[in-house]
C-alpha cells in the first residue's frame, strides 16, 4: 500500500536533522567538557570521566552520521539500510560499519553510567564496587562497550549482506521512490521472507535476533538500575550528607532523563526499523526520517546534564563572573591612563575654599 510518488523530500530532510544535530552536539558538548575540566565535578569522583567519555562519543557519533548520511526504507517483509554517498571516495561498507560500532556503543556506555549511579547508591556487604571504574580496572567499560559495538557491526556484516534476492527485491521499490538503482548504491539489508516461496530467511533473522539482543539488554540494564534506585534510593541515602544526598537525587533526576530520551530517540525508532519486517505487512516507508534523529540524542544528553545538576550552573556562573571581571579589568586598563591624568593634575593642584586660589601639593599625593 505504497504511496504514490517518491521520497526524495524525506532524503533531505534526514541530512537537514543531523547537520542540526551535529553542530549542537559539538558546540553543547565542547560547553559540557569545558565546564568538566573548569571544577564543576570537583566533587563527583570518577563518575566525571565517564561523562566526559559520553559526550566525546556523542561528538563521535554525530560526527558519524555526518560522514555516512545513512539511510533506511522499510518496504513489506524488510528494509534497507543505504546512503547516497561515499565518504573520501570510499566505495565499500566500512564507514557504514562504524556507523552502527558508534551507535551500539553509545548506547552500551550509556548504560555503564546507570551501572555507576547504582554503585554508588548500593553496596554489598561493605564491598567497593566502584573500583572497578578506578585504576587499570576503568579499562573494562571501555573494552564492555567496544564489544557491543562490534557485535553490531560484525552482524550487520554477517547476516544483513545483500545478495540476488534482497538486490532483486528492492530493486524497483528503491527506482521509484528515490529514483535510484539498488546495484549502484553501498547498502545492506534484510528480507525477512523468500518472495518466490514465502519460505523463512533465518540467516537475515538472525541479523535481528543479534540486534535485538545487544539493544534490549543495555535497555534492561538502564530499567532495572534506575528502577531500584526508584524504589530504594532513599533509605539508602538516608546517612549521606546533605551535599551527597543532593547529588544523588539529581544525577537520578538526570538519568531518569537519559531514560526517556533515548527510549524515544534511540529505541523505538530502531525497533520498529527492525521489528516491522516480521509481520511482513504492506508498507513502504521513508524510514530514514526516524533514523536520523539519532544525531540528536547526543546535544540533549548535555542539556539534561547541564540544566540538571546543579554544580555545572555554578560553575557557568563562576566562569560568567570571571570573564566579566577580566572584561572589565582590560577596559579599565585601556581607560587608565586618562583617569590617572585627570587624577594626578586634580591631586597636583587642589582648590583651596579660603583663598579661592588652586594650592600646590607633591605629585602622587591623594586627598
Amino acid at each position: 500500500m505504497g504511496s504514490p510518488g517518491n521520497y526524495l523530500i524525506w532524503i533531505t530532510i534526514a541530512h537537514l536533522v543531523p547537520q542540526a544535530g551535529f553542530f549542537a552536539s559539538i558546540s553543547l558538548g565542547v560547553i559540557l567538557l569545558v565546564l568538566n575540566f573548569c571544577g564543576a565535578q570537583k566533587i563527583f569522583g570518577s563518575y566525571k570521566y565517564i561523562i566526559s567519555a559520553f559526550t566525546l562519543l556523542g561528538m563521535m557519533f554525530a560526527t558519524m552520521e555526518i560522514i555516512v548520511y545513512p539511510n533506511v526504507h522499510n518496504y513489506k517483509a524488510g528494509f534497507i539500510f543505504f546512503t547516497f554517498y561515499k565518504p573520501f571516495g570510499i566505495e565499500d561498507l566500512s564507514w557504514r560499519r562504524s556507523y552502527t560500532f558508534f551507535y551500539s556503543a553509545t548506547v552500551a556506555l550509556l548504560s555503564v553510567q546507570f551501572i555507576y549511579r547504582y554503585w554508588a547508591v548500593f553496596e554489598y556487604a561493605g564491598v567497593d564496587k566502584l573500583r572497578f571504574f578506578k585504576g587499570v580496572y576503568w579499562l573494562i567499560w571501555p573494552i564492555f562497550c567496544s564489544f557491543f559495538g562490534l557485535q553490531y557491526a560484525l552482524g550487520a556484516y554477517c547476516f544483513l549482506k545483500m545478495d540476488d534476492i534482497s538486490t532483486e527485491y528492492f530493486r524497483e521499490e528503491l527506482l521509484i521512490r528515490y529514483d535510484t538503482n539498488v546495484s549502484e548504491i553501498p547498502s545492506i539489508s534484510l528480507v525477512a521472507y523468500n518472495p518466490l516461496d514465502d519460505s523463512v530467511r533465518w540467516w537475515n533473522l538472525m541479523g535481528i535476533a543479534n540486534i535485538f539482543v545487544i539493544v534490549n539488554l543495555q535497555y534492561g540494564i538502564m530499567i532495572y538500575c534506575g528502577w531500584s534506585m526508584h524504589t530504594q534510593m532513599e533509605d539508602k541515602i538516608a546517612n549521606f550528607s546533605d551535599v551527597l544526598k543532593k547529588h544523588h537525587k539529581q544525577f537520578f533526576k538526570t538519568l531518569v532523563l537519559q531514560i526517556t530520551a533515548p527510549t524515544l530517540i534511540l529505541f523505538i525508532p530502531i525497533s520498529f526499523i527492525n521489528f516491522v519486517p516480521i509481520f511482513n505487512l504492506d508498507i513502504s516507508l521513508p524510514s530514514g526520517a526516524l533514523l536520523c534523529c539519532f544525531t540528536l540524542y547526543p546535544a540533549m544528553d548535555s542539556i539534561i546534564v547541564m540544566c540538571v545538576v546543579s554544580e555545572y550552573r555554578k560553575t557557568a556562573e563562576r566562569i560568567r563572573m570571571a570573564v566579566r571581571r577580566m572584561l572589565e579589568d582590560i577596559c579599565g586598563s585601556g581607560n587608565g591612563t586618562g583617569v590617572v591624568a585627570t587624577t594626578n593634575t586634580t591631586s597636583e593642584r587642589p582648590f583651596s575654599r579660603r583663598s579661592g586660589k588652586v594650592e600646590q601639593q607633591p605629585v602622587g599625593v591623594q586627598n
